[in-house]
């Protein structure tokens, strides 16, 4: 893998039941012998962004509704220790690539498009910065996509587009991609009312939006009626294309913006207006939360309509934890202080999207990396099950693999979880670790082995502005799944084991 791919400083998962052993590696590619499953499912991927499984009601989410990804989980199986990243470029090229953030594709630098397009830099100047850290095409492995296409899949994109922080048509065509409309820049996707998007190499105003004139995209937390939201274009278009190929095999990512900030609304959406005892950015943000849920409703009663719901594996997750700064000033914080340790809270708020767990997004803290993850494939998967197996985006794209009985080209870090989903635990195979490379400012790398987590986290007693200081915590996931209780002092052996484990995950594949 050439040396820019390995640079790499972000973070990430892994996947499946997890035992703390020294285990020899264990191969990851996929080799097919008879097929694992009689007739390829349709595979629709739910993606959304930003969202902590505490927002949802399958989760324990009490003042949102969500009925129709509740009525999903009750039709399929939910994970409860599934985990993206701290981040969402980082977790979108994991999910491309099937590598942890160590292995996996560098993300290009963001706002690159928004720039363009406004006039702050030339063309000349972002043909050279888009390729300054990764070129694509030279990326000598299979992307999503093209395990999909190669299982016989026709590929389609929606909403918030490829890995990021900016992509173009040629990235989108490398990743294995027939078909795409959305946005390809992951700061013009701060905006639900945006200027354009595309379809496939096709600019598209968006009606009745302003043009946007800065690098920054025009933000409105309500939008005017005569306005264009986003996420009405993503799901009309997305259903047109279940319309139009209702008798192809699909595979289909539908990355929605939502529930990524600024908040912000359509009037016709405003759900919790009313909800006075709520702020103002809370309204809006559940308002988003549940405009999701609809997006979702909408997908699944298509699949409905069209006769296909039996025939589609349907696959909802987020690409990493919960954020509430989107909708809570950081001074409310003390409001929350009896849950707050080390200077880091968890979003124990009123929403609670991190289920109580430490840190949230840009965290390599469970509060940050772990996401909702549920499946639901009637007849096949076990209707109102659950799973507690570690489990990370990466894994996706052997089991698209395994499902379509093809190999994907190279090693990669991903196991296929078909087994679990198929309710044959004992057939499944286990991760040896999960593993983010991390370059944050309060947490570096970590590493999950078992129920036992190590992570390189600030020193906030010892370090200083101009200093920061860092210390490996280690933590007991089982006893402790909100990362409290530091046990490093009183487990130097059992640091030293999984010190080696990071330098193991820090090598490279090939």
């Amino acid at each position: 893998m050439k040396k820019a791919m390995k640079e790499w400083m972000m973070v990430l998962g892994v996947l499946s039941v997890i035992v703390f052993v020294e285990a020899e590696p264990v191969s990851t590619k996929i080799i097919p012998s008879d097929p694992v499953v009689e007739k390829k499912p349709n595979i629709l991927l739910v993606y959304a962004d930003d969202l902590g499984p505490g927002m949802l009601g399958c989760y324990g989410q009490k003042d949102v509704e969500t009925p129709n990804i509740d009525k999903l989980a009750a039709q399929g199986l939910k994970f409860t220790n599934f985990y993206g990243c701290n981040v969402c470029a980082p977790a979108r090229a994991s999910l491309l690539s099937g590598l942890h953030t160590g292995h996996a594709p560098v993300p290009t630098s963001g706002g690159l498009e928004s720039s363009l397009h406004s006039g702050g830099i030339s063309e000349a100047e972002f043909n050279k910065k888009i390729l300054s850290k990764r070129p694509v095409s030279d990326f000598d492995s299979d992307y999503l996509g093209e395990v999909a296409q190669k299982a016989g899949y026709r590929t389609s994109y929606f909403g918030k587009l490829g890995i990021g922080f900016t992509d173009t048509h040629q990235m989108m065509r490398d990743y294995g991609f027939d078909y795409y409309r959305g946005l390809l820049d992951s700061v013009i996707c701060w905006s639900f009312y945006p200027e354009y998007y595309w379809e496939n190499d096709k600019k598209i105003i968006m009606p009745g939006n302003p043009r946007q004139t800065k690098r920054n995209p025009n933000i409105f937390s309500i939008g005017k009626a005569s306005m264009t939201y986003s996420e009405d274009v993503w799901l009309e278009k997305a259903l047109d294309y279940l319309d139009e190929h209702r008798d192809d095999l699909f595979f289909m990512i539908y990355a929605t913006q939502l529930p990524h900030g600024p908040v912000s609304i359509a009037p016709k959406d405003y759900k919790y207006k009313d909800r006075t005892d709520w702020t103002e950015n809370e309204r809006l943000y559940a308002s988003m939360i549940y405009k999701l849920d609809t997006s979702v409703g909408a997908l699944l009663d298509k699949l409905d309509e069209l006769g296909i719901a039996e025939d589609t594996l349907v696959l909802f997750t987020s690409d990493n934890g919960h954020e509430p700064s989107y909708y809570r000033p950081m001074e409310d914080s003390k409001k929350y202080s009896h849950n707050t340790w080390d200077g880091l809270y968890h979003g124990d708020d009123r929403f609670n999207g991190t289920l109580g767990k430490r840190g949230g997004k840009r965290f390599n803290f469970d509060g940050g990396v772990n996401v909702p993850f549920i499946a639901s494939w009637p007849g096949k998967i076990l209707a109102g099950s659950n799973c507690d197996n570690r489990a990370v985006v990466y894994d996706i794209m052997p089991t698209v693999a395994e499902i379509g009985d093809v190999q994907v080209s190279h090693e990669i870090d991903g196991i296929s979880f078909l087994s679990t989903l198929l309710g044959e635990p004992e057939k499944q195979q286990e991760h040896e670790y999960i593993y983010w490379a991390g370059n944050n400012a309060l947490t570096r790398t970590g590493i999950i082995a078992g129920d036992w987590k190590l992570i390189e986290e600030k020193d906030l007693n010892k370090s200083t502005k101009k200093k920061p200081v860092y210390q490996w915590a280690l933590y007991d996931l089982n006893n402790d799944p909100v990362e409290k209780n530091n046990l490093a002092k009183g487990n130097p052996g059992r640091i030293k084991t999984m010190l080696k484990l990071v330098r193991k995950a820090e090598q490279p594949l090939r």
